[in-house]
């Protein structure tokens, strides 16, 4: 008989949790949903692979993926014995150690805008610092940004001052008009381009990529990709990787080092170089077991076919999905690419689709499986993985298909 879902500790600790964490997390997309109590766990203890295990001892097939960062799959042994070994020898020191050069010795080699680089540990914070460079280089202020780079750049939430609020323009990804009305009307102080691609509408990036290089190169403006996702995963390189157009600057995060807290900012020399005017400096910047794992993990990509994976598993689970949804009658389609899709249910009243993306969500769990707003396949799914998700996919739309949910 299967084991029934339960998630009573999970929520009674985050009960507790809330005396003394607000939102009971550190991370606002980790948080539990009220409207999935009882269905949803709050705390995951350990994970191996491609699966994890809540705290009231639920094993799910992962999708969420720790939010993108496990890109090869928990303690993934390459990596984890890269970190043990570097245990032995320190964390961190007064000094600079030879992984930080060895590091950046492989990002050089393997991404093409990178002449130099520095590390930090979150890409919000590295994204920070390429926008503080790009300033400093240019001498202007106004950013155009597309896309989230994280919560220090985000300018329309309470605790902004105006000030730095009116120093961006956050304008719509695929579109290169509003940057070209945006450049003509003040293009003398625009610093920077900053963009993250779209994972729905991706594809746009074959001709939004190259109008943005064309833009900001004639207006003396720097562009910088946000790779934090895109970076190996759509490609070892990210988005300049796969769309072939190489930007001044670029910030990468998450699959970069398997789930160790690490992120760097890289590119022009000349530009990188202003670091020592502009001043980006963190203590933990070059912490020795973030880089022992970013080592081994980097040298996992560029010995096995990690992409090539990423993308096959991906393809695997749209098809199989897009495939039940026609079966089913499911108003609801994967959009975007294999290594980061988007799954968006499409009745036309966005209320319903939330409902409805909510419900699937809840049904899923319970039969152990775990998905995001972002479904992103790792390097430890298998096939037999895939079919296994996709089989309790199915039970979940009979379930709801049953109920009339559907039509």
């Amino acid at each position: 008989m299967a084991r029934k879902h339960t998630v009573e500790e999970s929520w009674k600790l985050w009960d507790e949790a809330n005396a003394y964490i607000p939102m009971a997390t550190q991370t606002h997309s980790k948080a539990p949903r009220a409207a999935l109590r009882g269905v949803e766990p709050c705390f995951v203890t350990r994970g191996q692979g491609c699966r994890v295990w809540d705290l009231d001892g639920n094993e799910y097939i992962d999708f969420r993926n720790a939010l993108g960062p496990i890109s090869l799959g928990y303690r993934y042994p390459a990596v984890e014995d890269a970190i043990r070994r570097q245990l032995e020898n320190g964390i961190i020191f007064g000094y600079a150690t030879p992984l930080e050069v060895e590091v950046a010795r492989h990002l050089v080699e393997i991404i093409p805008c990178a002449q130099s680089v520095r590390f930090l540990k979150t890409g919000g914070e590295a994204m920070a610092a390429a926008i503080k460079l790009a300033r400093a280089f240019t001498g202007r202020e106004l950013v155009l940004k597309c896309g989230y780079h994280g919560w220090l750049q985000t300018m329309t939430t309470p605790g902004m001052p105006e000030g730095a609020a009116a120093s961006y323009r956050d304008l719509p990804w695929g579109d290169i008009r509003p940057y070209e009305e945006a450049f003509a009307r003040e293009g003398d102080r625009i610093a920077a381009v900053t963009v993250a691609c779209a994972y729905a509408d991706i594809e746009q990036g074959h001709a939004f990529y190259p109008a943005l290089r064309e833009l900001t190169e004639k207006h003396g403006a720097l562009l910088i990709f946000d790779e934090i996702v895109m970076g190996f995963r759509l490609s070892v390189a990210g988005a300049q990787g796969y769309f072939g157009v190489t930007p001044d600057l670029a910030v990468f995060a998450k699959g970069i080092s398997n789930g160790m807290p690490l992120s760097c900012y890289l590119g022009r020399r000349d530009v990188m170089e202003t670091v020592r005017q502009a001043v980006v400096s963190s203590t933990f910047g070059g912490d020795t077991l973030s880089l022992a794992a970013a080592k081994a993990a980097i040298e996992v990509y560029r010995s096995e076919d990690v992409i090539g994976h990423l993308w096959a598993r991906g393809k695997q689970l749209h098809e199989g999905m897009r495939s039940l949804f026609n079966k089913y009658g499911v108003p609801a389609t994967v959009r975007g690419l294999p290594p980061c899709g988007q799954l968006v249910f499409t009745t036309g009243d966005p209320a319903r689709n939330a409902e409805l993306m909510l419900r699937f969500e809840g049904e899923i769990l319970k039969r152990g499986v775990m998905i995001y707003s972002v479904m992103y396949p790792n390097y430890s799914h298998t096939e037999a993985d895939i079919d296994e998700a996709l089989g309790k996919m199915r039970e979940a739309l009979l379930v709801m298909r049953d109920e009339g949910l559907f039509g």
